[in-house]
């Protein structure tokens, strides 16, 4: 039989366990945030618009287009990775509300990501 003083690794830690360093996100965490916010903002409508100018030929797309892609694609990779461990340490009043900000964080195309963002990762986490 366990000790009562011994935590269930699989439980993720209670606010009173969470060290101060790791109440809220660090500078490089939410540097990688803005980062991939920043990249969405102004590389997707120049992507988007040099798409356009090539859509009535048969012309590739600028070259220069490729590298950006593949670092803003590791960039929002990152953004992704710091947001799931953001949701991981935050303690939730709501029993189901972790598994529901997980779901819409992947499966809504980064809308809910955004919205995740700007409600709650962005703010200090609190007891529940």
């Amino acid at each position: 039989m366990p000790e009562p003083n011994e935590r269930n690794p699989y439980q993720p830690p209670r606010h009173d366990a969470v060290p101060a360093a790791v109440a809220q996100m660090s500078r490089f965490e939410r540097g990688i945030l803005f980062g991939a916010l920043l990249y969405m903002a102004v590389y997707v409508p120049y992507a988007m618009l040099q798409l356009w100018r090539i859509s009535g030929t048969a012309t590739a797309p600028p070259p220069h287009l490729l590298p950006a892609h593949f670092l803003g694609m590791a960039l929002n990779l990152a953004a992704l990775i710091v947001t799931i461990r953001d949701l991981y340490l935050r303690p939730f009043a709501e029993a189901n509300a972790k598994l529901t900000w997980a779901i819409l964080i992947l499966t809504t195309g980064g809308i809910g990501w955004l919205i995740y963002v700007f409600k709650h990762a962005l703010k200090p986490r609190r007891a529940a």
